[in-house]
């Protein structure tokens, strides 16, 4: 009996093409990027990758703890290390796999070949919000190739696994508002979960956005009611989001300022808002105070202006900052199309859009109020970008065929004053 295979369809295999490339360029920027940082910083002791250095000592340390069998308390190698736990948890293991050999570019291409696959899932991201091919591809291309996500990912900072997790779940997310899915409600959970030690306010929007965004699609109506087995699921995927969130952050001990304080929330968030400002080169608005919600509310407008739009160009002045500023500029021309790309989304995937947008306006809210200066902002803002790439994609392609309708327009109507001119 002769058996058939099925082939894939040419339109899967170009999709399949086009992830690929996009994935290998992916890895060799992020690579190269992260190798020549790491050199420079650590050959011409240039100030580029301080934090993402300590990481890797930290990790580097704890691996050789574990080779010799002695027990060692993260919180002993340093506040960072008790933060960024999970990287130097995984630089740990790979040296500690690698026997101790302290092989830094292999580790550079490790990290990089994880962290490059967020671009196929923005690709996957722009899919599931109905976009075209076309639009999703150059939204993958974008993440890609873009200088924020390319440093942050290759240069073992935990905003490369932060933008891993945020891509993962935001795709996994939008599987489970098309169509009920056990093995995605797992990985979301699990995301989740891993968020509580990269960034911990993101699990906690990432929770909300979910629920919310459950909340707002109607999967199957019946009538007037929506059918019991989609509240049920409903109910479920907002249950596992509250055990998570109840148990890890009962559980785990963590830093992080959206904590509670003994002087109160705003008071502790104005402390560390008002210490980056002053303490960095780059800071900006040193004089404002969000100690009370009057003031929170009255700064935030200008400090959600900053953290989208610095540095700006005419603001030269250190070498770093000098160097990101034509990418801002780049994105900032993409923030009217994002906001067509957020138009053409909603009508085809409200919920979605909606989980998005309340995923990313959460991460804007807070850094509006916490980044005082400009280092902080470029890392933190990639967050953001990483989910308005879809949007700006989609944007892009209609403001394409938008002129092309113009063009062809005005060709008929040119065509028909001839026609008409000569009719006469």
């Amino acid at each position: 009996m002769r058996s058939w295979a099925v082939r894939p369809s040419s339109a899967a295999l170009a999709e399949r093409r086009s992830l690929t490339r996009i994935y290998r360029w992916g890895l060799l920027v992020r690579a190269s990027v992260g190798i020549l940082a790491y050199a420079l910083t650590i050959y011409l002791d240039l100030p580029i990758v301080e934090d993402a250095k300590f990481y890797e000592e930290s990790g580097y340390e704890l691996a050789q703890n574990w080779i010799a069998g002695t027990e060692i308390d993260l919180g002993e190698l340093g506040g960072g290390a008790l933060t960024g736990r999970y990287l130097v948890i995984g630089i740990a293991l790979f040296y500690f796999v690698m026997g101790g050999l302290r092989a830094l570019p292999l580790l550079l291409i490790a990290y990089s070949a994880v962290t490059a696959l967020v671009p196929l899932y923005v690709y996957r991201v722009a899919r599931e919000l109905q976009a075209p091919e076309a639009a999703a591809r150059r939204a993958g291309w974008l993440v890609a190739l873009s200088p924020c996500f390319v440093f942050w990912s290759g240069s073992l900072y935990k905003e490369g696994l932060a933008l891993l997790i945020l891509s993962v779940a935001a795709y996994h997310t939008l599987l489970l508002l098309s169509r009920w899915n056990r093995r995605s409600l797992i990985i979301l959970v699990m995301c989740d979960a891993a968020l509580w030690g990269v960034r911990t306010y993101l699990a906690i929007l990432l929770g909300l956005a979910v629920s919310v965004s459950l909340l707002w699609g109607r999967l199957a109506w019946t009538g007037r009611f929506l059918s019991v087995p989609v509240v049920v699921r409903h109910a479920a995927v907002l249950a596992a989001f509250s055990l998570v969130i109840l148990y890890v952050g009962v559980t785990l001990r963590t830093d992080e300022v959206l904590l509670e304080s003994e002087e109160g929330f705003l008071v502790e968030l104005d402390v560390r808002r008002g210490g980056s400002a002053t303490e960095a080169r780059s800071g900006y608005l040193q004089e404002a105070s969000i100690a009370t919600p009057a003031e929170a509310l009255g700064y935030f407008p200008l400090g959600l202006f900053y953290f989208l739009t610095v540095p700006w160009p005419w603001q030269v002045g250190a070498f770093r900052q000098n160097l990101i500023i034509p990418e801002t500029a780049f994105w900032l021309a993409l923030y009217p199309l994002m906001v067509i790309g957020m138009r053409r989304t909603f009508k085809g995937n409200q919920p979605g859009t909606v989980f998005l947008l309340v995923l990313t306006g959460g991460t804007c809210a807070i850094y509006a109020l916490l980044s005082a200066n400009v280092g902080t902002t470029y890392r933190m803002r990639s967050q953001v970008w990483l989910l308005w790439a879809p949007f700006a994609a989609w944007g892009w392609e209609v403001w394409r065929e938008r002129r092309r309708q113009a063009r062809q327009g005005r060709w008929v109507r040119g065509r028909s004053r001839a026609l008409a001119t000569r009719a006469r």
